[in-house]
């Protein structure tokens, strides 16, 4: 007698459907949401009307008929009135102790130009109490928008010295690699051996000429203010402490962090940079019992450039792991790489300051003409470097480094000599040691995750990661790059061949003019303002190349990045942009958006496969655990009605972690999980 073989796969379905469709009386649900528009995310983007929750697992998917077998005396039910439930997102590159205000100056990314700063900072000055000689440290800094000089005011510099000339001033961008201080701060900058040596001229040309990318300067070659990059922590090396959050004390700061996640529908999250430090306050909220999401820590990288050191680095993170090995909520499993910078220039500052971030080719030397506040600021021209007045500058530039030589340049050419030197940026290490610590943490068996902005660093840690995946797939280990806001198309299919998961912030795939004039002309020659979106041009053809990675067969996942931009992690307008791309006018490369359901994916399976607990996570299913949100608007439905636009203007009304309602508008609860 011949027998049927139940594969697998044929017995998780007969489960599944015995699951959606119970036959008479259940045992009662804890949680029964009814009525509702319940966007799965299964392997067939179902979709059901009612879901069931009993503890923290989610017991029957189906009708809202069928779910009535699962009441009982003491069933929580909620009518959703239709509203749309999708599973918990995912936000895989936060910081989320930034995503909260501290107690100090905070600009909160508005546009000011100089002249509108200089009393708002002053004020900061008075509220705050700053003692003479105490440090005015500014958070949220809009490095990107505003700014504008003035007669009075001709940089950044000068601006924080009509300030105070008595305290020193620093400014963290908000993005997390700009930054901006004043004379006082900048005469504090310390080297390697913690002597005070100052950044000027004259140590910019010596002791500290490795950061002279990273530091705007004027015709003199003297500091303006802007200071990027590591070469910030020169001037003032409290990133951590200060941008993300990660000082004071756990009982004031990590419930609002729980608070902010719930309320923006976040269940699991990867921090992007965790130090021993902030990892214990993650263990102070997980024993509290107010943890409202699943946390991997992706560990901070080593302090040091030698790559001797790397070992006893991981073996002292490898403490760390072991530490949270039985943790619920809590994994020390992954690192974090930084590979580049970032890719914005300054037209304002003369000469235009470059990007940092390392490209395959040379940038552009774009000469900028009009004025910005009667908008009138162009690009005019660019820098021939082949031209022979260039030529002679790149065969001695000491011969050009006096102011006098300077302005005699400047006034023949119309352009400065420093502009004739061929830059493409730089890497944030030297190449062999991102190499070494990709190889090195992933046979220590850690999820590797890189911060790998522009096309040089993408191409190197892409090849890398090539090179290591049999070990990482071997130890069941995910590889994953941030960012990628420009990738060469040869390295877009290489991601996709390795599958390698690519986390987007996809709110930055927004068109905004005063913010693409700091990128597209270094990287194309941009005839003008309106030439700034041609699709002729390398990097509106490869800027966030969503759409062609997931063709190729990479994985897409959306990481929000807050607080960098803004401390509000903003899923749901991060999604509207990884579906439209636009501000109303342009579209940033249309052929790279991705529909609907490759977006949701994004924000939830895909997060959970990245995070390592799909089998647990990331879509409503039978025998999954419960984390879900319901949203205010139906995002699926206004993406195929074409208003993808709208979608940013949905809110998350209720959260549920672990079977347990965490957020509700104008209701909040916190559940106690200390057992």
């Amino acid at each position: 007698m011949k027998t049927k073989t139940i594969t697998p796969i044929l017995a998780t379905a007969i489960l599944f459907l015995a699951a959606c469709q119970p036959a008479g009386r259940q045992e009662a649900a804890d949680l029964v949401l009814s009525n509702g528009y319940v966007y799965t995310v299964d392997d067939a983007r179902s979709v059901a009307e009612a879901v069931a929750i009993r503890g923290n697992a989610i017991v029957f998917v189906g009708s809202s008929a069928d779910a009535a077998a699962y009441i009982g005396d003491d069933t929580d039910v909620r009518d959703l009135g239709g509203a749309m439930v999708m599973p918990g997102i995912h936000d895989m590159h936060v910081h989320a102790l930034g995503t909260v205000e501290p107690d100090m100056c905070d600009l909160g990314s508005e546009s000011l130009s100089l002249e509108e700063m200089v009393p708002v900072l002053q004020d900061c000055m008075e509220r705050y109490e700053i003692a003479p000689g105490d440090w005015l440290i500014v958070l949220q800094w809009a490095f990107s928008s505003g700014n504008q000089t003035s007669d009075n005011l001709p940089n950044i510099r000068a601006a924080l010295d009509a300030v105070s000339t008595t305290h020193p001033i620093f400014l963290w961008g908000d993005d997390g690699h700009h930054g901006a201080a004043n004379s006082n701060a900048l005469a504090m900058a310390r080297n390697e051996a913690g002597e005070v040596v100052g950044l000027d001229a004259a140590s910019l040309a010596g002791e500290f000429a490795d950061f002279r990318p990273m530091i705007g300067v004027d015709e003199k070659g003297e500091p303006t203010g802007g200071i990027n990059e590591d070469a910030r922590m020169l001037v003032r090396p409290q990133f951590f402490e200060d941008m993300l959050g990660m000082s004071g004390n756990p009982e004031t700061i990590m419930p609002r962090v729980a608070r902010r996640m719930a309320e923006s529908g976040i269940t699991s999250l990867q921090d992007a940079i965790v130090t021993p430090e902030s990892l214990a306050m993650y263990q102070w909220l997980e024993d509290s019992g107010q943890m409202t999401f699943r946390l991997r820590a992706a560990l901070a990288e080593p302090p040091s450039e030698n790559i001797d050191e790397i070992d006893a680095h991981l073996e002292f993170l490898k403490t760390l792991r072991d530490k949270f090995a039985d943790s619920k909520l809590i994994k020390a499993n992954a690192v974090k790489l930084f590979a580049d910078g970032v890719l914005e220039g300054n037209p304002l500052s003369s000469p235009p300051t470059l990007p940092v971030a390392a490209m395959l080719e040379d940038f552009k030397q774009p000469i900028f003409g009009g004025s910005i506040n009667d908008g009138s600021f162009d690009i005019v021209a660019y820098v021939d470097q082949d031209r022979d007045s260039c030529k002679s500058v790149q065969a001695d530039p000491a011969a050009y480094a006096s102011i006098d030589r300077i302005k005699a340049f400047e006034s023949e050419y119309g352009f400065y000599p420093q502009q004739c030197i061929p830059r493409s940026g730089i890497l944030e290490h030297e190449e062999l040691f991102t190499r070494t610590y990709i190889r090195k943490a992933t046979e220590a068996g850690f999820h590797v995750h890189v911060h790998a902005l522009a096309d040089k660093a993408v191409r190197i840690v892409v090849d890398e990661f090539g090179k290591v995946k049999d070990i990482a797939d071997r130890n069941g280990l995910t590889q994953s790059l941030a960012h990628v806001q420009i990738a060469h198309p040869d390295d877009q299919r290489r991601i996709g061949e390795l599958g390698i998961s690519v986390v987007f912030t996809f709110v930055w795939a927004t068109p905004d003019v005063q913010y693409d004039m700091m990128v597209n002309p270094f990287i194309d020659e941009v005839a003008g303002v309106a030439d700034l979106y041609n699709m002729d041009h390398y990097y509106m053809q490869n800027v966030y190349p969503a759409k062609s990675i997931q063709d190729y067969g990479g994985i897409l996942v959306n990481g929000s990045d807050a607080p960098v931009s803004s401390r509000d992690p903003m899923p749901l307008s991060s999604l509207q942009q990884a579906v439209y791309r636009g501000n109303g006018e342009v579209v940033l490369n249309a052929e790279q958006r991705i529909d609907i359901h490759s977006a949701i994916a994004a924000f939830t399976i895909n997060g959970a496969k990245l995070m390592g607990h799909d089998d647990r996570l990331g879509s409503i299913e039978p025998g999954k655990i419960a984390d879900l949100i319901v949203l205010s608007r139906n995002i699926v439905e206004l993406a195929d009605n074409g208003e993808p636009y709208k979608i940013g203007d949905t809110e998350v009304t209720m959260t549920v972690f672990d079977g347990k309602v965490v957020y509700e508008q104008k209701r909040q609860t916190v559940p106690d999980q200390s057992n």
